[in-house]
Parts: C-alpha cells; sequence; structure tokens
C-alpha cells in the first residue's frame, strides 16, 4: 500500500483528506512543515501533500526539502488561493502539481492524479473521465494538411453530441500546430520541419487524437511520440506567458492558451518516448474558475 503524508495547518482539511484517501493508501497527517520533516526522518512516503501557506516554513519550502533528502517521493501543493500566483514559486521549487482546494471538493480529479503520480499510469484521456466515459472519435494526423480537417472534424462531433464545444477549436489548432512542427527532431535536437510548412509526417512522428465525455465533462487528448518536451520547459513557458514576459517568444503560447480557454489542461511527459496535452470542460460551472497546475514527468 502506497504511503502518504498530508501535511496543511487547517485541521479540517486533513481530516477530510484523510477520510478520502485512507483505505486505499496508509495515510499520516502533519499540521506543520517541522512535524511533516520528523515524520519522514522516521519513515518513507510515496507522496507528500502539502497546503502552500502554513506559520513556519511554508509548503513549496518543505516539498522541496523532502524531494531533496527523498528523491523518489512524489510532492503535490494544494492551496485556497490563486494557483497562478504560485508558477514561478513552483518552477523554482521543482513542483509541477498544484491542486485547487475548490468548494465542493473535485475529490475525483485528486483520486486520479494521486493515482497516476504513484503508479506511473498517467496516459490517455479515458484514466482522466469517470468509469461511463463515451469515446466520440479518435484521429491520426499525417501531415500539416490533415490537421485542420482533423481538428473540425473532432469540435463537429463535441458539438453535435453535446451542443457545446467552448474554445477547443482555438486551442487545438494551437496544440496540434506545436505537434506537429516542434515535436518532430533530429539526432542533435534541432527540430526537423519549419513551422507553417508543407509536412508530411513519418509514422513515427503521426499525431494522434481522442475525444469523448461523461456525465460531468468533455475532453480531447493530443499525443504525439516524441517526449521532447520536459517538465521545466513547460513550467519555463506557462510562467513567461502568464507574466508576459513571453509575447515575442516562438514557443509557449498554445500552452498557456489551452490553460487559459480550458477548465484543465494535464501535461503528461515520457521522455523521449511520448508527450500529450489533454484538455477537459466541466458541463457544470461548479469547477470552472479553479486552473490547478497539472504537469506530469515520468
Amino acid at each position: 500500500m502506497y504511503r502518504i503524508l498530508i501535511v496543511d495547518d487547517e485541521v479540517s482539511i486533513r481530516t477530510m483528506l484523510l477520510d478520502y484517501l485512507e483505505g486505499t493508501y496508509e495515510v499520516v497527517t502533519a499540521e506543520h512543515a517541522e512535524a511533516a520533516l520528523a515524520l519522514c526522518r522516521e519513515r518513507s512516503f510515496d507522496m507528500a501533500i502539502s497546503d502552500i501557506n502554513m506559520p513556519g516554513m511554508k509548503g513549496p519550502e518543505l516539498l522541496a526539502e523532502i524531494k531533496r533528502l527523498y528523491p523518489a517521493t512524489r510532492i503535490v501543493l494544494i492551496t485556497a488561493y490563486n494557483v497562478d500566483d504560485y508558477v514561478r514559486l513552483a518552477r523554482k521549487s521543482g513542483i509541477s502539481n498544484i491542486i485547487p482546494k475548490t468548494s465542493p471538493f473535485n475529490f475525483t480529479e485528486l483520486g486520479s492524479l494521486i493515482d497516476g503520480l504513484l503508479t506511473g499510469d498517467i496516459f490517455g484521456l479515458s484514466r482522466y473521465m469517470l468509469p461511463q466515459f463515451t469515446r466520440l472519435g479518435t484521429f491520426e494526423v499525417r501531415s500539416s494538411r490533415e490537421a485542420n480537417g482533423i481538428r473540425e472534424e473532432a469540435v463537429a462531433l463535441l458539438t453535435e453530441k453535446l451542443g457545446v464545444a467552448g474554445d477547443m477549436r482555438l486551442i487545438l489548432d494551437e496544440i496540434i500546430t506545436n505537434a506537429v512542427y516542434h515535436a518532430p527532431a533530429f539526432p542533435d535536437g534541432t527540430e526537423k520541419y519549419e513551422e507553417f510548412s508543407d509536412v508530411t509526417l513519418a509514422p513515427a512522428e503521426f499525431v494522434h487524437l481522442d475525444c469523448g465525455y461523461d456525465s460531468e465533462k468533455y475532453g480531447i487528448s493530443v499525443m504525439d511520440n516524441m517526449g521532447r518536451l520536459t517538465k521545466g520547459t513547460v513550467l519555463y513557458k506557462i510562467e513567461r506567458q502568464m507574466l508576459g514576459e513571453g509575447v515575442l517568444d516562438d514557443s509557449g503560447r498554445g500552452l498557456h492558451m489551452s490553460r487559459l480557454f480550458s477548465d484543465r489542461m494535464i501535461v503528461n511527459i515520457a521522455p523521449k518516448k511520448k508527450t500529450e496535452v489533454i484538455l477537459i470542460n466541466y458541463f457544470s460551472p461548479k469547477y470552472r474558475g479553479y486552473k490547478p497546475l497539472y504537469i506530469n514527468e515520468l
């Protein structure tokens, strides 16, 4: 059984998370960083989940210290504040997952995140959906000429079945373009194709799309088989765009727009194997407005 450490100065939050997670995991709680570090010296933990603002040592510093001392421990921040305010701090601390304390709390989303981080099973749209997930279609982009048509077909499927597709057309244009032109590379790491040129992809470079829905949300996955992105690069690009420092950057806009115009953006990375961007929108407004940070790297 995986062992999880929960650190929060609010007893109600510690109790809520303990009640939800115990039984599936061995869960230990602490009310501040000093108690958490003492527990870490006594036993090993597979994951540490910490609040951002606590008396004494803050959450980012605590998790950075736990990661330094115990590199195998997965780390997650949780906060009642605006996640965007902590992206730079998260990057400097090596933290790529920040969960907002929504009201009501999204336990399904939390459970999926924790399971994926602990097991390494992070890829695929279906694992982020409820069990009654309905797949609307899968697609394969084999050239730049096919990209627009496939994007329109995926958006049409969502619109015809659900009556809504949000800003998926705009977001997909950026994400598919990035996958087609920026994922393929030569052995020395230089990009293989010039952006906006007429490109026919090699079979190993095909871009894969999956779209579907469940009772509370719909989503689209865009995946390449290159795995060239890194967690640090994604955090850096998001931070620069979010703070207005990356207006003239050649890349990063697609990730920023995806996070801005979807309820959830999840980036999954298996280095040198594959990269996946998952975009999710909820039907109900109860989980909108909260922008978690979900970047998972194996």
